[in-house]
C-alpha cells in the first residue's frame, strides 16, 4: 500500500537563522547580568537563586509546590548542541505572574561547576509564555551545551503574591542530561514528533531563538511528546541529517527510505516515495563546506490505518560515502 508524501519541506535549511538563511549563532544566555532588570525583578531572581543555593547545600529541602518534568531534543547548532525543551507543569498552577525562571546547567563530577555553570537563563514568564495543554502547563525554552553528561536545575517560583499570608509557589527540579555528539559520523538529530508544521521564514534573533525554541529552518514546529495520533490526522516528524559525504560540487547525494509496519510484524506493510538531497533537488546555494545541513519533514496520512501500534523505517542512504544509517519511529493510531 503506498503512502502520499504530505509535506517535505526545508530541504537545505539550517537551525533559523540570527545570521543567515543557513547558520545560527550562539544562543544567548540570559544570566541577570545581562538583563535590565528592575528592582523588583532583580529582588524576585536574588530569592529564587539563593532558595538554588541554600538546596545544594543542603540547608533547605528542595521545594516541590508544582510537579516538573523535562522533555526536549538534541539538534546542532553552529557551535555547540541546541537543546530546546518543555517544562511540563502539573499539580498545583500557577497563579501569581510573572513566574520567575532560573536554569543552570552543570558538568557532572565538577566540584566547581555550579560556581561556573555550563550555561544559565533567567527569565519571567507571563501567563501567555505557557501554553495549557489539558490538565499540564508548558513552557517552552532552549539550551546549548558542548556534548557530555550535565546535571539540570530548573526552579521556578511565582511573584510574592499580594496576600503576604499565602507563599509563592516554588519549586527546584533537577533532571540529568547526555548531550552526544554530532561533530563526526553520519547522523541524525533527535526525530521531533509534530502536532503541526507552520512557515516561519523570518529569521531569529538569538534570544528570540530562546524564546521560540522549536522554530528550525524556517518551520514552527508544535512538537508532541506522546507518540499517539488520531486516525482522522496524520503522523509529522522532522530531523537533520549530518556528516553526509560531499559531492566535487559540495553537495550531499542522500536518499531518505520510509516503510511501515505493524509493531509486532518486522515485514512492512506500506512504503513512501523515496526522498532524494542532491544537486538536482537542493537549491544552487546549497553547500555543505559553507555548513549546510539537510533538513526532513515528512507527513504520513494516517486515515488508512486501523487503530494500533506501528513503527515507521527510515534508511538514510549517503551515496558518497556509500554508507547507510537506520531510524526507526514507533507511534499509535487513535480513532
Amino acid at each position: 500500500m503506498p503512502l502520499n508524501r504530505v509535506v517535505c519541506l526545508c530541504a537545505a535549511l539550517t537551525l533559523s537563522a540570527a545570521v543567515s538563511s543557513y547558520g545560527q549563532s550562539k544562543l544567548e544566555e540570559q544570566g541577570p547580568e545581562k538583563l535590565k532588570l528592575s528592582k523588583a525583578e532583580m529582588s524576585h531572581f536574588k530569592a529564587l537563586s539563593g532558595l538554588v543555593e541554600a538546596v545544594d547545600a543542603g540547608k533547605e529541602p528542595a521545594p516541590a509546590d508544582v510537579k516538573v518534568s523535562v522533555q526536549n531534543h538534541f539538534i546542532k547548532s553552529a557551535t555547540n548542541i541546541f537543546v530546546p525543551y518543555v517544562l511540563e507543569i502539573t499539580g498545583d498552577k500557577f497563579t501569581s505572574f510573572p513566574v520567575a525562571l532560573y536554569v543552570r546547567a552543570a558538568a557532572k563530577g565538577n566540584p566547581a561547576a555550579a560556581a561556573a555553570p555550563a550555561f544559565t537563563d533567567v527569565f519571567f514568564a507571563n501567563a501567555n509564555n505557557f501554553v495549557s495543554a489539558g490538565d499540564t502547563l508548558q513552557l517552552m525554552r532552549a539550551l546549548e551545551l558542548p556534548p557530555g553528561e550535565f546535571d539540570i536545575t530548573f526552579a521556578l517560583s511565582e511573584a510574592p503574591p499580594r496576600n503576604a499570608k499565602t507563599p509563592p509557589k516554588r519549586v527546584v527540579h533537577r533532571h540529568s542530561l547526555t548531550v552526544p555528539d554530532f561533530s563526526k559520523e553520519l547522523t541524525t538529530s533527535s526525530i521531533i514528533l509534530a502536532k503541526s508544521l507552520d512557515d516561519s521564514p523570518q529569521a531569529l534573533t538569538p534570544r528570540q531563538q530562546m524564546e521560540q525554541p522549536f522554530t528550525i529552518g524556517g518551520q514552527k514546529i508544535t512538537p508532541t511528546f506522546t507518540p499517539s495520533f488520531a486516525k482522522s490526522g496524520e503522523l509529522l516528524f522532522v530531523f537533520l541529517i549530518y556528516n553526509p559525504g560531499a559531492t566535487p560540487e559540495g553537495k550531499p547525494d542522500i536518499e531518505v527510505a520510509y516503510t511501515v509496519s505493524r509493531a509486532a510484524e518486522p515485514k512492512p506493510f506500506a512504503k513512501m516515495t523515496n526522498t532524494q538531497f542532491n544537486a538536482t533537488t537542493l537549491p544552487p546555494e546549497f553547500s555543505l563546506p559553507a555548513g549546510h545541513q539537510v533538513m526532513v519533514a515528512q507527513g504520513v496520512p494516517l486515515a488508512s490505518f486501523a487503530p494500533g501500534e506501528y513503527k515507521l523505517w527510515v534508511a538514510i542512504t549517503d551515496k558518497a560515502k556509500t554508507q547507510t544509517i537506520p531510524r526507526d519511529i514507533p507511534f499509535t493510531v487513535t480513532q
